[in-house]
């Protein structure tokens, strides 16, 4: 079972979690807010800048770094995980993955699997982002599941979306481009590429390749329009 799994990532907290807590002063002095020393796991390796804030019931594991003026917690988990500065992570976990500057996620967001988010990107309840990468200013606030896919900048997901990546034998892989809105409640079936500046309509199954400033809908999704918006 790989090393990040949540499986091992709590048998980490169960093996280095001690009672003897004064070693949590290094960050203090190094200008670290700690609401709650006692409800409170960081490992002694982990490097965390000036400014930043950790709530109660929160556990940063070995391998993970983070920025200035962070918002950790309360009730999250990180390991080996790099965040950057301005970040905000609240009732998630995070697992072998990179958070860049002035995003967010959470409550309840799962992040593993070398994933990555990019700059000023929300990540809201009840996401999953497996092994993608997710771009500057892009959106999925509600009930989604990413996986094996490239989400590049400006993209909008709502409520309910599914990456369908495995095909009961393999899992493949699907590229969302730059500005596109996704309805709520929609599945693309990988592997898929969407192009920059498309519409898919709200319930819409996606199966084949969409165009350039396509707007598709149905099941199958099919294409409706085609033009700037």
């Amino acid at each position: 079972m790989a090393s990040f799994s949540i499986f091992n990532i709590f048998k980490k907290i169960r093996n280095n979690k001690n009672s003897d807590n004064s070693y949590l002063k290094k960050f203090t002095d190094d200008g670290v807010i700690i609401k709650d020393i006692n409800s409170t796991y960081i490992h002694p390796k982990v490097e965390i800048s000036s400014g930043t804030v950790i709530f109660p019931s929160t556990y940063i594991l070995e391998g993970t770094k983070i920025g200035k003026n962070c918002i950790i917690g309360p009730n999250s988990t990180l390991s080996e995980a790099i965040i950057g500065s301005n970040v905000e992570i609240v009732y998630s976990i995070i697992s072998n993955s990179n958070i860049n500057d002035n995003s967010q996620v959470g409550p309840f967001a799962y992040i593993r699997d070398e994933s990555t988010i990019g700059s000023n990107s929300v990540i809201g309840n009840n996401v999953e982002i497996k092994a993608s990468r997710i771009g500057n200013n892009s959106v999925s606030k509600h009930f989604s599941y990413i996986g094996d896919a490239i989400i590049d900048n400006n993209v909008n997901i709502g409520a309910g979306f599914v990456v369908a990546n495995y095909d009961g034998r393999k899992k493949h892989k699907s590229q969302i481009q730059d500005n596109v809105s996704i309805g709520s409640n929609s599945t693309i079936i990988s592997p898929v590429l969407i192009e920059k500046n498309s519409i898919i309509g709200a319930g819409s199954v996606v199966i084949n390749n969409v165009l350039e400033n396509s707007t598709v809908v149905g099941t199958p999704a099919k294409e409706i329009k085609r033009g700037k918006r």
